[in-house]
């Protein structure tokens, strides 16, 4: 009840007509919903009590979109209000691929070429985040935890053993998780408050782990990225394996700095997922 009546508050703050017309998805910092707004049919995001952290890596948000827009990837936004939490962009048509659809040959390899184009976008760093920047804060909020959480610990070591300093740096989504990725006719990609400078690798991994890719196919994915496979295939899994740790990182960060508790971020299952690496 006092998250709708925050909601309603901040709808409320809009300077425009809108109106709600469903949601969309409802996350653990986020509820978005499809609506209109002076008449465009919009997509609404509400976020409700980001911790600062996480305030932090949305602070170039809106100029990425605006940037992103320009590179015809589709990204209108209509309103912001930062402070408030809001944002507001253009509807996108298009429909989350399914597992069994996404794992087809032809669209393994037409994602690949698609997040190859994202990877070959050349932006401003100035006015980006670094991958590493996000991970130190990660650590710095979990400081006094990491010696007693192995899971913590595993996370981090693999982290440190990929060498990030040395890898090439290049414009990455960073959350290309099933309800980013949208179809329709061709792969485009939403939600991008999380991405930065990070390595080519990372998508990549995210897509592997995500969708529990097979050899065969995580062969297809980066066929489709580069036709001349330039890739470390060791080196990749190895994101991958990051990739699950760095979902435990974060929500136990997210535990550290609001009110959710372990029972509610699905902590005991998720520990059950990542014991295969032990």
């Amino acid at each position: 009840m006092k998250s709708m009546l925050k909601i309603e508050k901040k709808i409320a703050s809009i300077d425009g007509k809108i109106e709600i017309i469903s949601p969309l998805k409802i996350d653990l910092i986020s509820q978005i919903f499809l609506c209109n707004f002076n008449d465009i049919k919009s997509v609404i995001r509400l976020d409700i009590d980001l911790p600062n952290w996480l305030r932090n890596q949305r602070a170039s948000e809106s100029q990425i979109l605006n940037f992103l827009k320009t590179k015809n990837q589709n990204q209108n936004i209509l309103y912001q209000d930062s402070d408030e939490g809001i944002l507001i962009r253009e509807f996108h048509e298009g429909n989350e691929i399914s597992n069994l659809n996404l794992r087809r040959e032809e669209n393994l390899i037409s994602l690949g070429k698609e997040i190859r184009k994202i990877h070959e976008i050349k932006i401003n760093h100035n006015v980006i985040n670094d991958f590493e920047n996000v991970i130190e804060s990660y650590r710095d909020i979990l400081k006094n935890k990491i010696k007693n959480d192995w899971y913590l610990i595993k996370g981090f070591e693999i982290f440190d053993s990929l060498s990030y300093e040395n890898e090439l740096k290049i414009f990455s989504h960073n959350d290309l998780s099933p309800g980013n990725i949208l179809w329709n006719k061709k792969y485009f990609f939403i939600d991008w408050e999380y991405s930065s400078m990070n390595s080519q690798y990372f998508d990549l991994a995210t897509i592997i782990s995500s969708y529990g890719l097979d050899d065969g196919e995580i062969t297809l994915l980066c066929d489709g990225y580069d036709k001349n496979p330039q890739l470390d295939m060791y080196k990749l899994k190895k994101w991958a394996k990051f990739t699950h740790f760095l979902d435990y990182i974060w929500r136990i960060c997210l535990i550290e700095t609001t009110k959710y508790d372990e029972k509610t971020l699905n902590i005991a299952a998720l520990k059950e997922n990542l014991d295969i690496f032990h």
